[in-house]
């Protein structure tokens, strides 16, 4: 059984966060918006084209002020790269809209598909956001056997997954089957509060986890 001061030590991973309002707002709902006034005065592409600047505009400035690309920006920067070279490709602003179900299903194939390494996503993300959590020191001061730390990760990677496909899922239907704002709507909420949501089970769960596996042993 882990002892308090053990507990403390994992309970770096699990510190609670507040809802990144800011984050919400500017990543989220300010291209939305953008698209969507563009779209009610005609201008649907240039609404999509607006949007992707936007993002980009935030990733150079989140640059420019740490001078570092942090983790999980950085892994939107392809994404937003594929919207835009679709968009002016296709020139068909429904690429933009269908962007979103493409980059779930892409993370829930990233997801399912490092279930099958040695370390999953969300451990490589975990240990890179918390430098010593599972080194051996950690895992020995934890009293954590190497294969109950590991699978604490699959299970969360797997939901990770999981979820993402379902959010994939959730979107072609409502793009094929919703009017606009209905769409808009649906693709706002299934995006930064279901992952606020992930993140604080993440956060979560593996300590859960391992306390309740050590009981057992």
């Amino acid at each position: 059984m882990m002892t308090e001061s053990q507990n403390t030590s994992t309970g770096g991973l699990i510190s609670g966060a507040d809802f990144p309002y800011r984050q919400f707002i500017l990543g989220a709902l300010v291209p939305i918006l953008f698209f969507y006034a563009s779209h009610r005065f005609g201008q649907p592409l240039i609404g999509a084209l607006l949007a992707i600047s936007w993002s980009l505009s935030l990733l150079a400035i989140t640059y420019w002020r740490s001078r570092r690309i942090e983790l999980f920006p950085g892994l939107a920067i392809p994404i937003i790269i594929i919207e835009l070279i679709g968009t002016l490709v296709t020139k068909n602003p429904n690429f933009y809209l269908a962007s979103a179900a493409i980059e779930k299903i892409l993370w829930a194939l990233l997801f399912l598909g490092s279930l099958i390494l040695r370390r999953p996503l969300i451990q490589i993300f975990a240990e890179v956001l918390n430098p010593g959590l599972g080194s051996q020191e950690f895992l020995n001061q934890s009293e954590i056997p190497p294969q109950l730390y590991r699978s604490a990760w699959q299970i969360l990677t797997a939901t990770w997954g999981i979820v993402y496909l379902l959010k994939a899922i959730i979107l072609i239907v409502s793009q094929l089957n919703l009017p606009m704002e209905a769409f808009l709507i649906v693709r706002t909420a299934s995006g930064v509060p279901v992952t606020v949501l992930m993140l604080f089970l993440s956060y979560r769960f593996p300590r859960w986890y391992w306390e309740r596996a050590m009981k057992k042993l």
